[in-house]
């Protein structure tokens, strides 16, 4: 019997990643991409843009195939289903923490195939003020819907584009998505 090959688990732990953590740690931006969501908005694609903005990049708003339906079959079906379990029901409390782990891992897998696409195909943005490109990026990340940016979310990008570039390092501007600043 043959011995089987090692299998090679990519490191996640990319420019995108931690800067979504960082800006999910405020509770401010993580309660707008929450809501956000609620209007039918991908938080990986807020998340895509801000970091984007962050390095002095243009999001595009374009995303691989196999990305949004990584997101579809994968991410928001976990999602569902943990938000179809009732949360007064204290028998579903174990199997509604193991579903939020598991909607973790398949955000931190989305995060890190936007990142490879990204990484690739960042341009640089003549906008030096990182709030201003947060907003044109942000909303490069609206659903393709009619209506998506109203009186209610308009002013939803605005703040979270003012909490990205508080959070974003004056030695990150540049179009450097690997997270390396300028030289």
């Amino acid at each position: 019997m043959a011995a089987q090959e090692p299998v090679h688990t990519p490191d996640t732990d990319t420019p995108l990643w931690r800067f979504s953590l960082t800006l999910w740690q405020r509770q401010e931006a993580s309660e707008l991409c929450l809501e956000l969501q609620q209007q039918g908005w991908s938080v990986t694609r807020l998340l895509c843009a801000g970091w984007l903005a962050s390095t002095g990049c243009k999001y595009s708003g374009h995303e691989p195939d196999d990305l949004r339906q990584w997101r579809g079959t994968v991410t928001e079906s976990v999602r569902s289903l943990k938000k179809s379990l009732d949360k007064s029901d204290n028998l579903l409390t174990p199997l509604r923490q193991a579903l939020a782990k598991a909607e973790l891992e398949a955000e931190r897998v989305e995060l890190y195939r936007a990142w490879q696409a990204l990484r690739d195909t960042a341009v640089a943005s003549p906008t030096a003020d990182t709030t201003r490109l947060a907003e044109q990026n942000l909303r490069m990340a609206a659903p393709d819907t009619n209506g998506s940016l109203n009186a209610k979310t308009e002013p939803m990008i605005r703040h979270l584009a003012q909490l990205i570039n508080q959070i974003s390092s004056p030695a990150c501007s540049g179009c450097h998505p690997d997270g390396h600043p300028a030289p």
